[in-house]
């Protein structure tokens, strides 16, 4: 355009002056700040509902996420861990009670027991005692009870309680000698305790580490494998529990000798009572939810099926599975599984890597210290607030508050909202700078003088723009973003559509200009310049309005959703009356009084963009509809 101008004889000053305030024009100055307010809007938003941001960009990737990965304990259940079957001595015990409070009925054949009538419940529970390090106190704030430790070893905790023991009395009788705590790999927590002046053993831990301790034959283990598949399918976490009276100093679990089974504890975390329904508006929205849990590979799929996440027919990947498969083979088999069980840490970033290389945006769900490594690797590490870990919370995008999964799924409305509202913002800065590039550029090459001066181009851009585009940074949330078929169009931000509206928006804000300025520049060059600011800054007032949606009608929308955009639009009208009738502002933008029938030719031409864009809006919606 520089060179163009000098060709048709325009100054080198007035040249310069001009390409230099296009430049303004087309470079979207405003957009970094547009953008940080829209997404400080949404972290805003998304705090109020529980949801703690920690990086801005996290926000947008939010809406972006195809899959998320969520471990069952707090996200899905209520973290309230309990007791709720006990099978020693070939008797099944039923636990009653709420939560983790030290209260509850025991039954035996459906009938209500004293606990010190069985030896076997008596033991069960001792060793319970023996190897639980967490604390359960009463909140009086809260009026509950709070867990401090693992929530596990407090369910085993308040059933020794409910059985009659007193950890502090345990503690005091039987002195701990030596400690193996609980590990990933080895998956058990033993204890040993002076018990009558010997060295007694206690082991918990997951059945298939437990079991294979104790030497049994193979006919005695399909017997208990009966009773353990029995009670995993109702959905509980089962613990195998074993012990030893007499063994020496020097265990470790590199030696463990052998040892005498005890029984299993049934353990029951109940789901939490929207987790269902935020499930369900999850999948209706797109997104796939898998289960990453430790939990055996039956109660993981009696819990995820109760919650919605396993339909039948979905596939199940244990830890033995993930091993024995090869980066390409986990990837083809990823669109079918919906469960991952009994995975260690290590495992965990192998299934967040192959969802990566499968360009599948990943969100992942984490509490833990071993859970760092995968929130880190993750698209989306989203941290619990409650019972997560600092290191895990330090490794996380976004924190949960209140450990609720229905909190994910508004983040990820939220996420896309501000998706949509960033699109609608670059549109509206985009377009209006390509109407005015065009506007200039028609005039030089059909030899008229320029429509604009460069002051009145900064103006258009500074305080027209400025005052719209933060206001449609505030719109409020579309509705419909949790359908199946909302999708991220490509790549990039600017898409197929967004460039077409861009060239429909700004044609006929350049012919338009230009036809204004040219009936003007008859009587006088002063008022032709000013019409043609006014009708461009006319023409910024509505497509301001047109933004605000793709598909739906500027007639048919709620005009007062967004408070900030009437506001906005009345400031640059105000504005815009300052420029063209203060004296001051004559000096400054070599602008001229209008009369009341120039206005109104103004707000007639600059209408035809309304127009058009709702002819494009029609056609839009009838192809869609169509396909």
């Amino acid at each position: 355009l520089f060179f163009s101008g000098i060709f048709f004889g325009k100054s080198l000053v007035e040249m310069f002056k001009v390409v230099v305030a296009i430049s303004v024009s087309i470079i979207p100055e405003g957009l970094p700040i547009v953008i940080t307010l829209v997404l400080a809007t949404g972290v805003w938003r998304m705090a109020k509902q529980n949801a703690l941001v920690k990086k801005l960009q996290a926000v947008e990737a939010l809406g972006q996420a195809k899959i998320i990965a969520v471990d069952k304990t707090g996200t899905i259940t209520k973290n309230e861990l309990a007791v709720q079957k006990v099978f020693s001595g070939n008797k099944m015990f039923e636990i009653k009670g709420v939560g983790y409070e030290p209260k509850g009925e025991i039954y035996f054949e459906n009938q209500l027991i004293s606990p010190p009538d069985f030896e076997d419940l008596i033991f069960s529970g001792r060793i319970a005692s023996f190897c639980a390090n967490a604390r359960v106190f009463y909140s009086e704030e809260n009026k509950n009870y709070k867990v401090s430790g693992d929530p596990t070893e407090a369910a085993l905790l308040v059933f020794s309680q409910k059985i009659g023991f007193q950890k502090e009395i345990i503690d005091a009788q039987h002195q701990l000698i030596k400690e193996i705590p609980f590990d990933y790999k080895i998956k058990y927590h033993a204890t040993i305790r002076k018990v009558d002046n010997k060295n007694f053993l206690a082991v918990v831990g997951a059945p298939e580490s437990v079991i294979p301790l104790c030497g049994f034959s193979k006919e005695e283990n399909k017997e208990l494998e009966l009773v353990l598949n029995k009670m995993l399918e109702e959905g509980l976490r089962v613990l195998a529990f074993s012990f030893n009276h007499r063994v020496s100093e020097n265990v470790d679990s590199e030696k463990m000798p052998k040892l005498s089974f005890g029984g299993f504890f049934g353990i029951k975390d109940g789901l939490r009572p929207e987790a269902k329904e935020a499930i369900k508006k999850a999948k209706e929205a797109g997104i796939r939810v898998i289960m990453i849990t430790g939990d055996n590979k039956i109660t993981a799929r009696a819990l995820a099926k109760e919650a919605g996440i396993y339909e039948e027919g979905d596939e199940i990947l244990t830890d033995k599975d993930l091993d024995e498969l090869s980066e390409e083979e986990l990837m083809k088999k990823l669109p079918e599984v919906s469960i991952f069980a009994r995975v260690t840490p290590e495992h965990k970033l192998k299934i967040i890597e192959a969802y990566k290389k499968r360009k599948e945006i990943i969100a992942m769900t984490g509490d833990g210290v071993n859970d760092a490594p995968s929130l880190v690797a993750a698209d989306l590490g989203i941290g619990m607030g409650k019972i997560g870990t600092e290191v895990a919370k330090e490794a996380a995008d976004i924190v949960l508050l209140d450990d609720n999964f229905e909190t994910i799924v508004s983040a990820i409305e939220e996420g896309r909202s501000i998706y949509k509202t960033i699109k609608k913002v670059i549109l509206y800065l985009f377009s209006t700078s390509f109407g005015e590039v065009l506007t200039i550029s028609i005039a030089l090459f059909a030899g008229y003088p320029l429509p604009l001066l460069a002051g009145q181009i900064i103006w258009l851009n500074f305080v027209t723009d400025g005052f719209l585009d933060v206001a449609l940074a505030m719109e409020p949330k579309e509705k419909g973003l949790l359908r199946k078929n909302w999708k991220k169009k490509g790549k990039y931000m600017v898409d197929l559509l967004m460039v077409q509206r861009m060239f429909i928006m700004a044609l006929p804000m350049s012919i338009g200009a230009f036809f204004v300025f040219q009936k003007y520049l008859d009587f006088d060059l002063a008022k032709a310049m000013t019409m043609s600011l006014t009708t461009l800054a006319i023409f910024q007032w509505f497509n301001a309005w047109n933004c605000r949606s793709e598909d739906k009608s500027v007639f048919k929308m709620d005009i007062f959703s967004n408070k900030w955009l009437i506001g906005a639009t009345f400031v640059v009208i105000s504005l815009q009356l300052l420029a063209v009738y203060n004296p001051i502002m004559h000096k400054i933008l070599h602008t001229v009084p209008l009369d009341f029938s120039d206005w109104l030719f103004a707000l007639g031409v600059a209408s035809s963009i309304i127009a058009i864009e709702e002819i494009r809006k029609l056609i839009y919606n009838k192809l869609r509809f169509n396909n």
